[in-house]
């Protein structure tokens, strides 16, 4: 597409949407004059104190498609109705998107993509009313401008669909300046929620602090160095950050699998819902205050099944409730999950050398257990090691303090390796005879990689690499529209690029004018900007700007010619 000018003055309410796993949130901020995040902290139908609401999406049949009738709280409250076999809920999807991550088949009649849409057009319908009750009738959506949130550890393709998802969800139109949605990492924006409370924890210029953003899908780890200016404090990327999916939803999996294991045979002839509720009981008033020493005491909904078990007590069952002992919660709910984020800490911190403090955020940081076990596992390595204020929400705020300023952060690490398609002359019993052309220029092999930056670079932010290529005219009659292809690599960067899939390309309208001769050349500037979450690139063609994002469009030229530029040296 065409590139424009964006300017932030024209949307002064910035908007930020954390989708997660378990829970997503609001926040939002009027760049003008707002110095903090406002923070939508009342959802439909919510019945606790939290300032989330669940990602749940709830679809009935209707006319033969499956149509969203309900999400969030009220999802979860209609499924706990008598009404709940006529509806599929749908819930912990975002970790599909993690290619990374070895899921069971997704078999539900609503693709992920989809209800990743779907949700996210009902949380921002509510949210945008409730923020335009603040700002009168001179303003409307069409002021917004949002910050996504997406894990760091995602892929661009991942990044790619929640982008998409955005635009399906009708949050901003195919139509809108693409800075009018920024992506941002999720780590990140903890970071700037936390680089707040730097003075409060006597951090200066020169000290690195850990983020640890622990959700109930993913865990984010990225380390940040802070930095004194004119400007005020700033940070700069210590390491390129690493993730697993190892969040909170883990250890909900590992209790069910605890109560199947408890219940055993008896447990075969229970309805099928009553497993999941119990988990989600845990989930919602046990888990968050378990501490590692105390047992907990389950309450059991009122079912003749529980009536029908063999000798009760011996698993822990009296009066209605299960005492689940502190020491099997230990080995067989929290400890897989929790010793996969020590040892993600520890990961990180070999690489940074040195750390002041380690800051725990998202749902499953604030968990009391978690805190401990982080503090006596690197107490004698960091000398500060805190949830901050509301860590549950530091990923929704910080968002809005990147929309507010995204120069906060300086520099980033660069997370793959980052080249284009190109042909180079032929070099006899070197290249393969199938990527061997005869060409207006000569004998050339096609399909070369040429690298413009490699895997864990430190790029400044907003700094753009760039490089030039040319596009020849083969004959008389080429008229052909050119497109120039753009890879990210996670490995060792290829000498040839031929069945890889290209993450972007810039399709450039035929750039010759039939007066041209055969050999005439065009030259296209590649600028890769390493802004945000996403890489931005922008291709200029006598004069004009075309401009993508990295996509993964699987190969789908949409009927151009796939004709790459030669090197320009």
């Amino acid at each position: 597409m065409m590139l424009s000018d964006f300017d932030p003055e024209d949307f002064p309410i910035v908007v930020a949407i954390d989708f997660g796993t378990t829970f997503s949130g609001c926040a939002y901020a009027y760049a003008p004059d707002d110095k903090e995040a406002r923070l939508i902290s009342a959802w439909p139908k919510q019945n606790i104190q939290y300032a989330k609401t669940p990602t749940l999406n709830l679809y009935k049949e209707v006319d033969g498609k499956q149509k969203m009738v309900e999400w969030g709280w009220k999802s979860k409250l209609e499924m706990e109705s008598p009404s709940s076999s006529q509806y599929t809920q749908l819930y912990q999807y975002k970790p599909y998107l993690d290619e990374n991550l070895d899921m069971k088949a997704w078999t539900n009649p609503v693709s992920v993509p989809d209800a990743i849409s779907d949700y996210l057009y009902s949380l921002h319908e509510y949210a945008a009313d409730k923020i335009l009750q603040e700002f009168g009738p001179s303003y409307s959506r069409r002021k917004f401008r949002y910050c996504l949130t997406v894990p760091a550890m995602w892929s661009d393709k991942a990044k790619d669909v929640m982008r998409q998802a955005a635009i399906r969800a009708n949050i901003i139109t195919e139509a809108d300046h693409p800075d009018r949605l920024m992506l941002v990492s999720e780590p990140e924006a903890a970071a700037l929620y936390c680089e707040r409370a730097c003075k409060q924890y006597d951090l200066v210029d020169g000290d690195r602090f850990l983020i640890c953003d622990a959700g109930g899908g993913t865990v984010d780890l990225i380390v940040y160095d802070i930095a004194m200016s004119s400007e005020g404090q700033r940070l700069s990327e210590v390491t390129k950050g690493h993730g697993a999916s190892c969040g909170s939803m883990f250890i909900d999996l590992n209790f069910g699998n605890l109560l199947i294991k408890k219940f055993g045979v008896q447990g075969a002839a229970f309805p099928s819902d009553i497993i999941p509720t119990l988990v989600d009981t845990f989930a919602y008033q046990l888990k968050p205050h378990f501490d590692g020493t105390e047992d907990m005491y389950l309450s059991l909904p009122r079912n003749k099944c529980f009536d029908d078990i063999v000798e009760p007590e011996v698993i822990g069952i009296d009066g209605g409730y299960m005492c689940l002992k502190a020491s099997e919660l230990k080995e067989l709910v929290f400890e897989p999950v929790v010793k996969n984020v020590l040892a993600l800490i520890q990961e990180q911190l070999d690489k940074a050398n040195k750390c002041s403090a380690i800051f725990m955020v998202g749902g499953f940081g604030s968990s009391a257990y978690l805190l401990d076990r982080v503090k006596q596992e690197f107490h004698d390595v960091v000398r500060t090691i805190s949830a901050p204020y509301k860590p549950e929400v530091a990923v929704v705020c910080g968002a809005v303090y990147v929309g507010l300023n995204p120069k906060t952060v300086t520099a980033r690490v660069t997370r793959r390796c980052y080249g284009v398609g190109v042909h180079v002359p032929f070099q006899e019993g070197v290249d393969p005879e199938k990527l061997k052309r005869h060409m207006i220029e000569g004998i050339r092999c096609i399909d070369h990689f040429s690298i413009m930056i490699g895997k864990g670079q430190l790029v400044q932010m907003n700094e753009c690499i760039t490089d030039t290529y040319i596009f020849t005219k083969q004959s008389a009659t080429d008229f052909r529209d050119r497109s120039l292809y753009i890879y990210a690599i996670d490995g060792l960067p290829p000498r040839y690029v031929t069945g890889i899939s290209e993450a972007a390309y810039i399709l450039v309208p035929n750039p010759f004018k039939p007066s041209d001769p055969p050999g005439h050349e065009v030259t296209i500037e590649l600028k890769l900007y390493f802004g945000l979450s996403e890489i931005k690139a922008v291709g200029t063609v006598q004069g004009n700007r075309y401009f993508t994002r990295l996509r993964f469009d699987g190969g789908d030229s949409k009927g151009s010619v796939k004709f790459l530029g030669r090197l320009l040296h």
